[in-house]
């Protein structure tokens, strides 16, 4: 089982070294490139609370390239230290940006699509996600809001 886990570290790390190196083609849209996130908020009820930096302590990126995403992290809270890392494909209509997640640390996320919009202002990306109910209707009394600011 242990050697399961390094050869999957290992093509991970392979498949980030790739997409991180790879330099954004003239003419690419936005989101491509590499990106370092900066903030993260969560809303509930219209009560917001900034939950990095702050409550967790740590660093999270995120690559994409072509149709492809792939995001990864450290993060600590409570002195726990949890390793946040996924990969999977996208779609952008607009701002409204849709994931498909192929692989990803907790199994419950995989093949699951996750419904964002986006926000770009120069070098800063915003994510906001509303969670869905059973019936993947947008529940808008929640959100998670995470900002970012492109690598160069």
């Amino acid at each position: 089982m242990k050697t399961l886990i390094n050869v999957t570290t290992g093509v991970l790390i392979l498949i980030l070294l790739f997409i991180l190196y790879r330099r954004m083609v003239p003419g690419e849209q936005l989101p491509h490139g590499s990106w370092q996130m900066i903030k993260t908020i969560s809303v509930e009820n219209g009560r917001s609370q900034v939950t990095y930096p702050g409550i967790n302590v740590g660093k999270e990126f995120k690559v994409w390239s072509g149709k492809n995403f792939i995001f990864f992290g450290r993060w600590e809270k409570e002195k726990v230290i949890t390793d946040n890392y996924g990969y999977g494909t996208y779609t952008l209509d607009g701002n409204q940006y849709e994931e498909t997640v192929l692989y990803h640390f907790m199994p419950s996320y995989q093949g699951q699509k996750i419904r964002m919009t986006l926000e770009f202002r120069n070098d800063t990306l915003t994510q906001i996600y509303h969670p869905v109910d059973s019936a993947g209707k947008p529940i808008e009394s929640r959100s998670s809001i995470e900002k970012f600011i492109r690598l160069k």
